[in-house]
């Protein structure tokens, strides 16, 4: 997390061109995603964004900073949107499966390897912003929704969710990337299907029934 004495610093120093404080996030994703958190440093995204070292050092303390900040403030930790099952899982499936394609795909593919490897509390921060966190507050909001009876008494919350979140990564991990640009014009049908074959599919009570 940044700290106090960093997010100060950040407000000290000669002002920036417009754009070029996002043009160094941007650039952070970027490094991380071709290089990792072992290769990442300060020197090599000054490089890649076009400004000087020593003018970062006023707004980032080091790179843990630049990266948690990069990752904070680059890609969003949405809450459920939507007022049923349904809208909530189309919209998860379809935000998930953009951001998967985008452009800080690398680097949030390398966030997923990486934290199963990496001890740096960095990392762990990241992916909890990027995935724990709002995942964690979907499946909240579903088991209202079981709760509530909006859901059948035996489905697993968990269950279902793994599905459509398992379901749309390996969809966008797999994806060849000749093949990206036609898919994503198809990603609203895509996502409709998958919501649909989960929540309204043959064999529903058998597939979601287990302990939640």
């Amino acid at each position: 997390m940044t700290s106090i004495g960093a997010a100060q610093r950040k407000s000290v120093g000669r002002p920036r061109k417009a754009g070029a404080d996002r043009r160094i996030l941007e650039s952070s994703l970027r490094l991380y995603g071709d290089i990792g958190w072992h290769g990442f440093n300060l020197t090599k995204v000054a490089q890649l964004a076009g400004v000087g070292k020593s003018s970062m050092y006023t707004r980032w303390a080091d790179r843990e900073d630049l990266f948690l900040d990069a990752f904070t403030g680059l890609i969003p930790s949405p809450v459920p949107a939507g007022k049923t099952v349904d809208e909530i899982l189309l919209n998860e499936a379809e935000y998930r499966m953009r951001l998967y394609l985008g452009p800080n795909a690398r680097a949030l593919r390398r966030l997923f390897v990486e934290m199963a490897c990496e001890e740096h509390p960095v990392i762990r921060s990241a992916y909890e912003h990027t995935y724990l966190k709002p995942i964690a507050r979907i499946r909240s909001r579903l088991w209202e929704f079981k709760t509530a009876g909006a859901l059948p008494a035996g489905t697993s919350v968990t269950r279902l969710l793994d599905a459509i979140e398992g379901s749309v990564l390996m969809r966008a991990f797999c994806l060849p990337p000749d093949d990206i640009e036609c898919f994503l014009s198809e990603i609203p049908e895509y996502v409709e299907n998958l919501v649909g074959d989960q929540l309204h599919g043959p064999g529903l009570e058998r597939t979601l029934r287990s302990v939640s």
